[in-house]
């Protein structure tokens, strides 16, 4: 009897072993699916004066209707903090992608490309493990002129890589206009 009750016991154990050992790879759960980014938006606050945000919107994704982007217009020779959003305008009501991105620092990298006359963006907010966001930063413009600034969305980025911005995947990309007077 002893016998026999310890085989259905090791029958039932080895069972649940298998069952969770069959799982299936939680890798990509929803809570790390990739979202919808219909709306990026850059606001550039300079030490006096009012704030002034910038869009790029692509409301129904990638394919059909071509993305709205308002061309970046900055004063000449003033320094900027600048705030990076990212939103998906395709649901009611509209989900602030950035209180992911947030909550997830580790795992994304906001990278800023510049050209032209655009000054280069100083990345002045830390993940949870003290390296760069990206949702917060710093510019300083010089003279009158054109260029631009790409950002990009990064996740699982290499961090400690010498070129951060050129791994992990990109959630999106767009590039601004900008124009300095």
């Amino acid at each position: 009897m002893k016998n026999h009750l310890f085989s259905t016991f090791f029958f039932f154990a080895f069972l649940a072993f298998i069952s969770f050992s069959c799982e299936k790879d939680t890798t990509g759960d929803p809570d790390n699916e990739s979202e919808l980014i219909t709306t990026v938006s850059i606001t550039f606050t300079p030490a006096s004066g009012a704030a002034k945000s910038f869009k790029w919107t692509d409301k129904d994704g990638a394919g059909g209707l071509a993305p709205v982007i308002e061309s970046i217009v900055l004063a000449a020779n003033t320094s900027y903090t600048i705030s990076t959003s990212f939103l998906d305008e395709s649901k009611s009501p509209v989900e602030n992608i950035t209180a992911e991105i947030l909550k997830e620092s580790n795992d994304h990298l906001v990278c800023y490309a510049v050209s032209g006359s655009a000054p280069a963006v100083q990345i002045t907010d830390q993940d949870k493990k003290k390296n760069p966001l990206g949702l917060a930063g710093t510019i300083k413009t010089t003279t009158a002129g054109n260029g631009s600034i790409k950002v990009s969305l990064k996740h699982t980025p290499d961090k400690k890589a010498s070129t951060p911005c050129s791994t992990g995947e990109t959630d999106v990309e767009v590039t601004f206009p900008v124009t300095i007077n």
